[in-house]
Parts: C-alpha cells; structure tokens; sequence
C-alpha cells in the first residue's frame, strides 16, 4: 500500500487507517479520533472477516495503540499511513 496524506484520509477529527492482513490476521480498518487530554483515544474498527458488522468501539490509551501500530510495522503489514505520521496524529 501506498501511504497517503493524512489529509486524504482523516476527516477533522478522525484517522483511517487500514491494516493489511498478515499471517492469519485479517485485513483492519481503524476509525481514529483524536486523543483527549488524559492520552485516551476512541477507536471504531472493522476486519476482512465481515466488512458489513457494525464497528468494535474502544477507547485506548495513545501509548497502547501506538505499540500496535509500531508492531503492525514491524510485522511488515500493509499501512495506508507510515509509521510517522500516525505518530504525528496520536501525538498531536
């Protein structure tokens, strides 16, 4: 996958990030709006097992979900944002 511009795929107040599926895991795709003050991020996602079930929906420290995200990376799936950006976008 070719990462995109964060403008291209966020809209005000949330990040789409799709995550290729690797080894048995399936394909995501995560809703991510901004961190609160307190580090605290909600998250909406689907996975290639039934695009059309209705979201999961957590919320997630900025700390926890960026080690995802890096282990994500290190496992070589596909991202549609490098690793920097979504840091950027988690960090503020």
């Amino acid at each position: 996958m070719t990462p995109l511009d964060l403008h291209d795929a966020s809209s005000g107040e949330t990040l789409q990030l799709l995550v290729g599926g690797g080894q048995g895991e399936p394909e995501m795709l995560l809703l991510i709006e901004r961190p609160t003050s307190r580090g605290i991020v909600r998250v909406r996602s689907w996975t290639s097992e039934d695009w059309s079930a209705p979201p999961a929906a957590a919320e997630r420290t900025v700390a926890d979900l960026l080690a995802d995200v890096e282990r994500w990376a290190r496992q070589r799936r596909g991202l549609n944002h490098s690793l920097s950006a979504v840091r950027q976008w988690l960090n503020g």
